[in-house]
């Protein structure tokens, strides 16, 4: 677990934190290996093979064709899935949007299924007997969100799932953190925000949380989140003991 100073950890561990909001890509399932499969898959059907070209692609979105690797702030992090659609819709004059975008939703539909970063039954039955109330809040498509929770068995711990098309906008924005509270009829103070991306925790900053958890499951490192999140832990699994009901 990555700490930040002793005396502010103390103050956030007596905050009365009574629900969390998690991103769902780096935060519940693993990134990189989902994503990497499903970027070298897209990008080779709209580059039609031209290496050169899926290499533009690749990087418009943050994505390293080559050494299959994402940068920390890249689009396809933490972007809408709309966002990254568009930014290969820029580079390719010939392809509609609604295109590019089927192309994408059919190689979603093909990969194998996500792999959780811990244990969430037993993460999400620790924060819930606590009186805990759990959301998600992801910038893919609320039915992907759905269905890979619903793949893991997950899907009854939730109190609230929301993607990018659901309504409350795209994170960096704080309308789904908001949505989160008004569902739940909590005050953002008593919400943390987990995520491994800046937009997360901007988000969460810009509805006023009570409490912005950055975690290192995804592409960012500490260095890229020290400054946005109160506290940096290595994944999920350390939250319940970071507020203190683990027991």
């Amino acid at each position: 677990m990555e700490h930040c100073e002793a005396e502010h950890c103390d103050v956030l561990k007596n905050t009365p934190i009574k629900g969390v909001l998690f991103d769902k890509d780096g935060t519940l399932f693993g990134f990189s290996a989902m994503w990497a499969l499903w970027c070298d898959r897209v990008l080779a059907e709209l580059s039609a093979g031209d290496d050169s070209l899926g290499s533009r692609l690749g990087a418009a979105v943050g994505y390293d064709t080559q050494h299959r690797q994402f940068a920390a702030e890249a689009l396809i992090v933490k972007a809408a899935a709309s966002e990254i659609n568009q930014a290969w819709c820029n580079l390719l004059p010939n392809s509609s949007f609604a295109s590019i975008e089927a192309i994408g939703h059919r190689h979603l539909q093909a990969l194998p299924a996500a792999v959780p970063v811990t244990d969430l039954d037993k993460l999400c039955q620790t924060l819930k007997v606590n009186g805990i109330k759990l959301g998600v809040a992801t910038n893919d498509f609320e039915a992907v969100a759905c269905d890979q929770l619903k793949q893991v068995g997950a899907t009854a711990h939730f109190d609230f799932i929301c993607g990018f098309d659901s309504g409350f906008g795209a994170k960096p924005q704080a309308g789904m953190i908001l949505a989160f509270c008004e569902q739940t009829g909590l005050d953002p103070s008593a919400v943390a925000m987990v995520g491994d991306s800046s937009h997360d925790l901007e988000a969460g900053r810009a509805a006023g949380a009570g409490l912005l958890v950055g975690v290192l499951t995804g592409p960012a490192k500490k260095a890229d989140l020290e400054l946005l999140a109160d506290v940096v832990l290595d994944d999920i699994s350390d939250l319940p003991q970071y507020l203190g009901v683990d027991r």
